[in-house]
């Protein structure tokens, strides 16, 4: 670790630059912030700590960048923090710095310690076989709910925006012809995307092998192991995979457009069963602008709970949504929203806003006997939100872990 500058200790209402730049001052507001009670303990908190103040260094404009650690901090928003401020926080704090740092904070705040370094370290159930995750903008625009002859598709909420066009891939039943695909439409892709990724996660690699995953993964949506089923399920995975998706994100600073295909490269394999019945088996890589998108701003969610919803696309999207918006609201706080401006997003099929409201009533009923926990409520024209523990859970910020090397 560096050397400290001369000085006092740091003061954590009144950060400053040195205070970031400093290895021995940063460990020591990573301690007072674990000490008062507003920040977990544990190895990948202290990572998540130190990439902040990196953040903060290299992205400050004004001069101020110890206000703009303690805003990070406070708002624990880790799909803020860029690989390359974690790959810097790495270097200043290898594995044993991180230890030493948390066993400095666990002396500091005895009694709150094992309960955050449990929190932090089990974050959100990350190799969880039922786990998958949505980039976060997919937690709030949504894919086309029905199957469409559109060539493009597009949808907006709030300060985000998805775009979605759909594309061609090698057609793996004719040689040296292109299959023109679809949007992908319906519960189908709503399933897939949290499961692909959730698979690159477990292999720690952005290839997904769909072979006798794919199979196990029929089971889990009640479909029969036939050559009909597996031929569905692999079209919307071409749609899938051959789409280019364009996530727009404003913000106050700045707007972002990320675009690129969800594959860069899909695969498929003839496979021929003892029982005659056949199967083309896909190999998904995830593009390199994907693969990145999902570690930056990745949201968990229960693969369990979305089979379970899956005969309504538009109650999936309103569990994803659910999911990820009621863990972020203030604690002891109601958050209105209109459901007028709900109804574009969640139901844009339905033409009479009447119709819309008693649809979103039946849908959160069946929300709730699937996960029971959404603090909601519909009184007039409007949607009532409470913070909620979300159904996955987790702490923080969570990242991929690193890509494989293959």
């Amino acid at each position: 670790m560096g050397e400290s500058d001369d000085g006092p200790a740091p003061d954590f209402d009144r950060i400053e630059a040195r205070d970031l730049r400093d290895d021995e001052r940063l460990r020591a507001l990573y301690v007072e912030a674990v000490r008062r009670g507003f920040w977990p303990n544990s190895p990948r908190t202290a990572l998540e700590f130190a990439a902040y103040a990196e953040k903060a260094l290299a992205d400050d404009t004004r001069g101020t960048p110890g206000r703009l650690f303690y805003g990070l901090v406070k708002r624990k928003d880790g799909a803020m923090v860029t690989q390359s401020a974690e790959d810097r926080a790495m270097a200043r704090f290898p594995s044993r710095a991180r230890q030493e740092m948390v066993d400095e904070a666990a002396a500091s705040a005895p009694r709150r310690a094992a309960a955050d370094e449990a929190a932090g370290e089990g974050g959100d159930a990350v190799l969880g076989p039922d786990v998958g995750y949505v980039h976060a903008v997919l937690m709030q625009c949504f894919l086309p709910q029905q199957a469409t002859a559109a060539r493009q598709y597009s949808t907006s909420h709030g300060k985000a925006s998805l775009l979605v066009e759909a594309g061609s891939l090698a057609n793996p039943d004719r040689p040296a012809e292109w299959k023109l695909c679809d949007l992908p439409s319906g519960s189908k892709p709503r399933l897939i995307l949290p499961y692909v990724v959730g698979e690159a996660l477990r292999s720690r690699s952005p290839e997904v092998d769909l072979g006798n995953s794919l199979r196990s993964f029929m089971a889990k949506l009640g479909m029969p192991v036939t050559g009909h089923n597996g031929k569905v399920l692999t079209e919307q995975v071409q749609n899938l995979a051959a789409a280019t998706v364009l996530i727009g994100e404003w913000s106050e600073e700045a707007v972002h457009t990320n675009a690129g295909r969800v594959a860069k490269r899909v695969s498929f394999w003839l496979e021929r069963r003892p029982n005659q019945l056949t199967f083309w088996t896909p190999t998904m890589t995830l593009s390199d602008e994907f693969f990145q998108a999902i570690q930056e701003h990745r949201v968990p969610i229960d693969v369990r709970h979305l089979v379970r919803l899956a005969r309504s696309p538009r109650r999936m999207d309103l569990y994803a949504w659910l999911s990820y918006r009621t863990p972020r609201l203030p604690p002891r706080r109601r958050q209105p929203v209109s459901l007028r401006a709900l109804w574009p997003v969640f139901a844009p099929g339905i033409d009479e806003f009447f119709n819309f409201k008693n649809r979103i009533r039946s849908d959160l009923k069946a929300i709730a006997e699937v996960y029971p926990h959404f603090r909601v409520e519909i009184d007039g024209d409007v949607l009532w939100l409470r913070r909620s523990p979300p159904p996955v859970p987790f702490s923080g910020r969570t990242r991929l872990p690193a890509r494989s090397a293959h």
